[in-house]
């Protein structure tokens, strides 16, 4: 048993959630010192299929409310959001290059790749190889991003993202963001979903809360 409670962040680029429960995270962690966090990408489709559930977009009420929900946290967040042309995008190229640079890089390395705004926020088309490394050059450097994307078709990496995935499922997952936390002492897994679940997440960990606008926030990656 841990003497400290971890977090564990499974999301997909996919997903306008997952981007505002990993920005929101990497928010909050800076004052939870004496909590473990780990952002683990997965296959959203496949959470989705797993758990024999389907995306909001997919039923048009849920739909309809989701487009209004995201500016309405936007707003409340202060996170920009543009809302893609190209939604849903296929972004298991993604999510793989994202697990190399997990297995690869730092933990500060690859949470600055995590949170690049390439989809939600500059409409990039990130099926594309070249826009992922594009995107990620001014972090990696071009020839490093480069290298890992070609590690992307390596078996390894293929299963690593499934794993991720099977592993999530596993878990209770039914979408993304969802978070498995662990107390303190104690081994027992704590499922919560959605971006929406940190206030409750606070509370139950004893962790300070200081709204969805933090007083003072990292500067925009």
């Amino acid at each position: 048993m841990s003497a400290r409670s971890s977090i564990v962040c499974y999301y997909d680029v996919v997903s306008p959630y997952s981007y505002y429960g990993v920005k929101l995270l990497n928010r909050y962690k800076t004052q939870w010192k004496n909590v473990d966090v780990e952002l683990r990408p997965v296959f959203l489709a496949g959470v989705l299929s797993g758990s024999k559930n389907q995306a909001p977009a997919n039923v048009a009420a849920k739909g309809a409310y989701m487009l209004e929900d995201l500016g309405r946290v936007s707003a409340a967040t202060g996170l920009p959001l543009n809302f893609p042309s190209n939604f849903p995008v296929m972004t298991v190229p993604a999510s793989r290059l994202l697990a190399t640079i997990q297995k690869t890089e730092s933990v500060a390395t690859y949470e600055q790749c995590v949170e690049k705004e390439a989809y939600w926020v500059e409409d990039q088309d990130v099926s594309q190889q070249d826009t992922l490394i594009n995107a990620l050059a001014p972090i990696l450097g071009t020839d490093k991003a480069t290298k890992y994307m070609q590690q992307t078709s390596e078996k390894e990496i293929k299963q690593l993202l499934i794993d991720n995935t099977n592993e999530a499922i596993e878990a209770g997952a039914f979408g993304a963001p969802t978070f498995i936390i662990k107390k303190a002492g104690s081994d027992n897994p704590h499922l919560f979903f959605g971006s929406d679940r940190f206030e409750v997440i606070a509370s139950f960990l004893g962790l300070p809360y200081e709204g969805l606008a933090l007083r003072t926030s990292p500067a925009r990656l």
